[in-house]
């Protein structure tokens, strides 16, 4: 999403504007992703054209990305890399591979030390601050159990009125299918 801001920057000069292409971007639910798409597009119409036509939106967009947000690099892995085995790049690759192993290897022992130390939080502290926000916006919102089934609530308030389902971890406002920690709405059902 940066590397394609910074490219509609330069080449379709959108550097006023370009707010309302990374508020697109990041929105999660089709109906505020074409909010600030169109009004993208009408400061735009060449730029936006590109991203809707030859681009497509499941490429950039978090609305309409076909699968969870988990496993999808977000940064540049090989630069990280490289700076981590900046001596190693020497070595023959067999001894790369087993530097990588070390060192992965003692990332994920510091992890799991700290994890167990926590016994409370099972969460890394992004995870933590995401849940705490959520519990406090989730106190103003109104639940009902219209259908009579224990794992689907309708949420009202806030402006805005959810869908949960506590059995498919799903949320009609799709933060919760999305990001699988639980938005505003499903901290209120639960």
């Amino acid at each position: 999403m940066r590397h394609l801001g910074e490219n509609l920057w330069v080449n379709h000069h959108c550097g006023e504007h370009l707010y309302l292409f990374y508020n697109a971007a990041k929105a999660y639910s089709p109906e505020e992703f074409s909010d600030h798409f169109m009004e993208f597009k009408n400061y735009y119409p060449e730029a936006a054209f590109f991203l809707e036509h030859e681009l497509g939106f499941e490429k950039w967009s978090r609305a309409y990305f076909p699968d969870n947000r988990f496993d999808v690099m977000t940064i540049n892995i090989a630069e990280s890399m490289n700076a981590m085995l900046i001596d190693e790049k020497e070595y023959p690759v067999a001894s790369i591979f087993n530097s990588i192993a070390k060192r992965f290897g003692e990332i994920f022992r510091k992890r799991r030390a700290y994890i167990l130390k926590c016994k409370d939080n099972k969460f890394v502290p992004a995870a933590e601050k995401i849940l705490r926000d959520n519990r406090s916006k989730g106190g103003s919102f109104y639940v009902e159990n219209i259908s009579g089934d224990e794992r689907q609530y309708t949420m009202f308030g806030s402006g805005c009125t959810a869908k949960v389902n506590l059995l498919k971890r799903s949320c009609s406002c799709r933060k919760f299918d999305l990001v699988k920690i639980p938005c505003d709405h499903a901290i209120a059902t639960l």
